[in-house]
């Protein structure tokens, strides 16, 4: 699916801003995408060139079928602190990922985030989305339970169903429904 939705918004949250990608945000983008701590379970290969974080600073972050994304900014001082990522994947529905560069693991920081993003995913004033889904090797058990404490429910596994980094990989399935999302007031 390639039909534009909506080009994707600054949103705030009490620690943060959370707003589309620039090209200025390129080189710390590529820094935390060359750690291999980071990389471990994500889709790119090291090196991570600066090129390719150029390139996808250099298109529109819209919701569409291609991935988007959004930095993740402290408010406090202006810190990049990593990236949600968000395509389209059918009507109404899109697929989520996220990125956090290693300092700022364990701190709430993405799941701040990504509900800040899931707000405007389901919300009518928003991109009035009825699924939102992601997917993540089972390894990743600080991803999965980031996906569950925002109210993701894990769907099934795919085993070994795609080649990542030399080796067959199992694939976790999570979604979340608009008719699901729980939107608590307070909760970051």
């Amino acid at each position: 699916m390639t039909a534009l939705v909506a080009a994707l918004p600054t949103l705030r949250t009490g620690r943060l801003t959370v707003r589309p990608l620039l090209l200025a945000d390129a080189p710390e983008y590529t820094a935390y995408h060359n750690d291999p701590d980071v990389a471990r379970f994500q889709s790119w290969t090291l090196p991570y060139p600066l090129e390719t974080a150029e390139a996808q600073a250099s298109r529109p972050q819209v919701l569409s079928g291609e991935w988007a994304a959004l930095i993740l900014e402290a408010t406090q001082d202006s810190a990049v602190l990593g990236n949600l990522s968000v395509r389209l994947s059918g009507h109404r529905t899109a697929e989520v990922g996220f990125t956090l560069a290693r300092r700022w693991w364990g701190q709430g920081y993405a799941h701040e985030g990504l509900r800040a993003l899931l707000r405007w995913l389901f919300s009518r004033q928003g991109a009035d989305l009825h699924r939102v889904h992601a997917s993540l090797d089972p390894r990743n058990v600080r991803s999965a339970a980031l996906l569950e404490r925002a109210g993701f429910r894990f769907e099934g596994c795919s085993l070994k169903s795609y080649w990542h980094q030399g080796e067959w990989t199992d694939d976790a399935h999570y979604a979340l429904l608009q008719s699901e999302w729980r939107d608590g007031e307070g909760d970051t």
